[in-house]
């Protein structure tokens, strides 16, 4: 099995990213992959950053993707915002590729 993957998804209180995590994490699950998706909110996760390998930031915190990209970044932790498209249909499929792809750039 491959190493563990932490992977985060932030929005402003943690409501509709717990249930996006749940969905990348069965689609992880289904594929056989070692991947661990939690939810939390953007202040949190300056808290706790360097915890993360990829954190995704949800559609409707994107006015404050630069100041966590800076927490990112200081943490290396690359930071993206969730596909638009993915999140609407809380598709864990097309979310754990992005993270994926996020990884291994």
């Amino acid at each position: 099995m491959a190493e563990q993957m932490k992977v985060i998804i932030l929005c402003s209180w943690g409501a509709t990213s717990s249930q996006l995590a749940k969905k990348v994490q069965e689609a992880a699950e289904k594929r056989g992959m070692n991947v661990e998706a939690y939810a939390g909110g953007t202040g949190e996760f300056q808290e706790k950053a360097s915890q993360y390998d990829v954190a995704l930031l949800e559609p409707q915190v994107r006015h404050l993707k630069k100041e966590v990209t800076k927490v990112g970044d200081a943490n290396g932790v690359p930071v993206e915002l969730v596909d638009q498209r993915a999140f609407a249909l809380m598709d864990g499929e097309k979310v754990l590729d992005q993270v994926l792809k996020l990884k291994n750039q």
